[in-house]
């Protein structure tokens, strides 16, 4: 049904026509393609409407597909830019118009290449050529001669040509009658040293006799009141005092000196005139001061304002050397983790150290006027992250002289990443990601080492990944350490180490035993490398700043690529003269020599020069990226999953496919089933000769050899590579036992698990299977006898004799009661039986499969395996074993052997027995049959 075009939507037909196809407006191309689709659109009679949900599901499955190929950042590129273009509230029309845009470009990119493929003549590239740049400076200095005096000529009278003519001069003139100054040349002299200038000199620097001597008055610059308060509050004293009382002088020392000495302290404290030691404390004197403060003032300015900073360097210095190494064992007592926070430390302190040189240089100039207030200020602004850092290690260092090392190193690590959200400043952040990043450097090489080496050495006993001491190299022995559990659990990196990684290491571990090393390619960046190159990236992502650029090398920018430079003045330079016919290289040397030329290429070329940026170190590029504070929740976890998922993910799938494929691991899933759970009655001629035996009471019915040859040539068609490994044993006492049910237990099936397989399927989960098999048995034995039941051994043929008619009649109701027995026990095996294979059997299988088909590593193939089998033990198990006396599984197999011999022997069956037999019967049908026969049946 046609209908009409609105003018809205024939403007935009009309102009997307024209930027298409590029037609002019009316001719007759563009007529024709505009009245294509204007029938187009007045025919159309459906409408698309697009929604939102399938053009997530489209950007989703785009973002996936360049996962699935390896285009991580394209794919988050991806979902970043759609997440911000299509905004959450907006209008109904606007949302609409947007998801038509995203469409459109959808459609647009599923055959980019298409219409370029049919059509390359008209995606042809034009190359532009080049146009040549005029070098205005050189063309403009074209044809002018540069102007260079030749100093070396002779300068003769009749060549020099006079500024004036020799008519300006005059006949006479005076000459000047002035005595001009002798110049005597110079000669070299003796030095003459100036000892009393070097004395006045050598008075102003802090070398000086005041350094030793106990007294000592420097005499201060400043004659003014204010600089003298100190000596003038002494003279003040002796004059109250009036010579009275014996008064100690203060040692007056300048302010200039007792700035440099305690810059000199923050390096080292040290005994000096300002400063000594009382036993191991640093303290300042009491009699040292300065012209312009009282001596009780100035010690206590010092101590308040100066000692904390001379203290606080000094605690680092402390603590760097508790964790040098002297000797081989301090390298297995001392936690490596702590190595490497005090590594961080000392780069961190290190600029301060630089600033307090700097400040020395500044002051021993003495351009401006400098006191102590001022250094106490720039002191407190220079310590700022020093006194942070002090902070901060009070809460996350512990003694690792009276702890473990796995403990010290788990604490750091945790109370670090744990300090990050209590940052008070940027400065704070910034230091705070710096320690922790750095800290991490020995867990990471560690477990760079496993992953790329298969070497889990930790000599200080710190890791939180272990081995096993004393197991076969061909287990899989890494374990976590039993002094780090709580932590790892509440840390979120350590809580990765100790399950990702360690399922990873031993995912690689397996692979190498199996020879597979297609994995295991070395990269260019180690773990730790990479982590920090992913932090600064999300940082700079995060604050949407540059990415750190890489160190180069920057070559000199007048040597030119290709050319040969000569060191002056074997060749000329141009800034200094002209070459003369000496200047040139050839008029030296024979230039076609080529051995001289090497010979002497160090004395001739000039090699390329290299300035080397300087790196910047971590903190550093921290602080150029950050502006502000970042969330840290989950922000190092991230960026440690990524890695791993990106490496090492698909080593677990290269496990699985190894044992599937090389080692037939379902198969052998498959042969257990068969062999232990009964599946497929699979093992039917087996157990059914095995009761006809015992029954007959063959001689060889415990024979290992018979039963062992019997049972593989039941399976050996179906599982050549499996029966070789299957044997069957029996009870060494198997000749004394007559009893069928006894015989049950006696007999036992023994499968060899090879390695590797024998890691996902454990020797107590095949005693699991040997328990099921000998329960399945003993149902499969109790349905064969009471099926072997013959009425007819019960009832025979009616003789003529009245005498044996009239004793049948009166054994009428025992024969009944036998058959009701009969009856009630076949029905609650089958009923058992049905309950067994149909429910749990098919319901743990069917989990299995799923379990097993999703598992991607060697973790949990390991775990859908010991789920089904443990799963299906515990449901049979409340079947064989319920916990009340004379009430399992075994009263009823006592009832059926019990129920066998009356039938052969009707006398024995007395009322008494039958009732006890019935009793029993009934108590072991409450209990079982609630199990068995639910009213709701869940999970299934």
């Amino acid at each position: 049904m046609a209908r009409h075009l609105s003018r809205e939507i024939a403007d935009g037909v009309k102009d997307l026509i024209i930027q298409v196809t590029g037609f002019e407006d009316n001719s007759e191309a563009f007529n024709v393609v505009q009245k294509y689709f204007h029938e187009k659109l007045r025919k159309s009679d459906t409408m698309y409407f697009l929604n939102k949900t399938e053009v997530d599901r489209s950007i989703e499955g785009m973002a996936e597909k360049y996962n699935f190929h390896g285009f991580f950042a394209q794919s988050k590129a991806l979902l970043e830019s759609y997440n911000e273009y299509i905004t959450q509230h907006v209008s109904k029309a606007q949302l609409t118009a947007q998801l038509n845009v995203v469409k459109f470009l959808l459609c647009m990119s599923e055959k980019p290449t298409v219409k370029f493929l049919e059509n390359p003549e008209k995606f042809e590239v034009k190359v532009e050529p080049e146009q040549e740049e005029i070098n205005w400076g050189e063309y403009l200095k074209e044809g002018i001669e540069n102007y260079i005096p030749r100093f070396d000529e002779s300068t003769d009278a009749s060549d020099v040509s006079s500024v004036t003519d020799d008519r300006d001069i005059p006949d006479c003139f005076e000459v000047p009658t002035t005595s001009s100054a002798v110049v005597i040349p110079r000669c070299e002299t003796d030095v003459v040293l100036n000892f009393r200038a070097n004395r006045e000199e050598l008075l102003n620097t802090v070398q000086h006799t005041w350094y030793n001597e106990n007294i000592f008055f420097n005499i201060p610059f400043s004659k003014r009141r204010e600089a003298n308060i100190g000596i003038l509050w002494e003279h003040f004293l002796e004059k109250q005092a009036m010579n009275l009382v014996v008064m100690n002088k203060s040692n007056v020392i300048s302010e200039y000196k007792v700035i440099r000495e305690i810059l000199w302290q923050l390096w080292e404290p040290h005994t000096s005139s300002v400063f000594y030691f009382e036993e191991k404390l640093l303290k300042p004197r009491n009699n040292i001061t300065i012209s312009s403060v009282r001596s009780a003032s100035f010690e206590n300015f010092v101590e308040n304002q100066i000692m904390p900073y001379i203290q606080l360097l000094d605690f680092f210095r402390d603590f760097e050397k508790e964790l040098s190494i002297h000797s081989e064992e301090t390298i297995m007592l001392i936690p490596q983790t702590y190595r490497s926070y005090n590594s961080s430390l000392q780069r961190l302190i290190r600029p301060v150290y630089l600033k307090l040189s700097q400040l020395e240089d500044t002051i021993r100039e003495q351009e401006s006027t400098y006191t102590l207030l001022n250094l106490s200020q720039d002191l407190q602004e220079i310590l700022e992250p020093v006194i942070l850092l002090k902070k901060l290690h009070d809460t996350v260092i512990i003694r690792f002289s009276e702890n473990s090392n796995i403990i010290c190193a788990t604490t750091l690590l945790a109370r670090l990443h744990n300090s990050l959200q209590h940052s008070v400043n940027k400065l704070d952040q910034n230091l705070r990601v710096t320690l922790y990043i750095e800290s991490l450097y020995h867990y990471f090489t560690v477990i760079h080492s496993w992953f790329m080496k298969n070497d889990l050495s930790d000599y200080s006993d710190e890791f939180i990944i272990t081995k096993v001491t004393g197991t076969d190299y061909f287990k899989l022995n890494p374990e976590i350490s039993t002094g780090a559990g709580k932590v790892c659990r509440e840390d979120g990196i350590l809580n990765i180490i100790s399950t990702t990684v360690l399922q990873i290491g031993k995912n690689l571990h397996l692979i190498r035993l199996l020879e597979d090393f297609s994995l295991l390619n070395e990269n260019t960046e180690t773990i730790y490398e990479e982590f920090v190159r992913r932090s600064l990236e999300e940082l700079c992502s995060f604050f949407d700043s540059d990415l750190m650029p890489e160190d180069t090398c920057e070559t000199d920018k007048e040597f030119k690529e290709g050319e040969i430079s000569y060191k002056f003045p074997v060749i000329w330079s141009d800034d200094i003269s002209q070459p003369t016919e000496m200047d040139k290289l050839e008029n030296l040397v024979d230039t076609s020599d080529g051995f001289l030329m090497l010979a002497f290429e160090d004395y001739f070329k000039s090699e390329e020069t290299q300035q080397k940026s300087e790196e910047m170190t971590l903190y550093e590029k921290i602080s150029k990226t950050t502006k502000t504070f970042f969330p840290v929740t989950n922000f190092f976890e991230k960026i440690l999953n990524t890695i791993l998922r990106e490496h090492f993910t698909i080593s677990g799938l290269k496990v699985k496919k190894i044992l599937i494929e090389q080692h037939h691991l379902e198969k052998q899933f498959q042969f257990l089933r068969h062999i232990f759970l009964f599946f497929d009655n699979l093992i039917f001629p087996f157990y059914r000769r095995f009761f006809i035996k015992v029954y007959a009471q063959s001689k060889n019915w415990g024979n290992d050899i018979w039963l062992t040859s019997h049972l593989q040539d039941i399976i050996m068609d179906i599982y050549p590579d499996f029966y070789e490994n299957c044997c069957v044993q029996v009870n060494k006492n198997w000749k004394a036992c007559n009893d069928a049910l006894e015989a049950c237990n006696m007999i036992s099936v023994n499968i060899e698990i090879p390695w590797p397989l024998n890691i996902i399927i454990s020797s107590s989960q095949m005693t699991i299977y040997k328990d099921i098999f000998h329960f399945i048995l003993k149902i499969k034995w109790g349905l064969y006898t009471l099926n072997h039941l013959s009425f007819t051994d019960l009832e025979p043929k009616k003789e003529r004799n009245k005498t044996k008619f009239t004793t049948k009649c009166s054994n009428k109701s025992t024969i009944m009661r036998l058959k009701y027995l009969r009856f009630a026990l076949i029905n609650l095996l089958n009923r058992v039986h049905h309950y067994i294979f149909s429910f749990i059997f098919a319901k743990c299988l069917h989990k299995f499969e799923l379990d097993f088909e999703s598992a991607n590593d060697l973790s949990s193939i390991i775990s859908s395996h010991a789920e089904f089998i443990n799963n299906a033990n515990i449901l049979i198990g409340q079947i064989r074993e319920n916990g009340v006396k004379d009430t399992s599984f075994d009263s009823v197999a006592n009832c059926i052997k019990t129920l066998k011999y009356m039938w052969e022997n009707v006398s024995y069956a007395t009322p008494e027995r039958l009732n006890d037999m019935n009793e029993s019967y009934k108590r072991s049908y409450d209990i079982i049959n609630p199990i068995i026969s639910p009213v709701f049946v869940f999970d299934y």
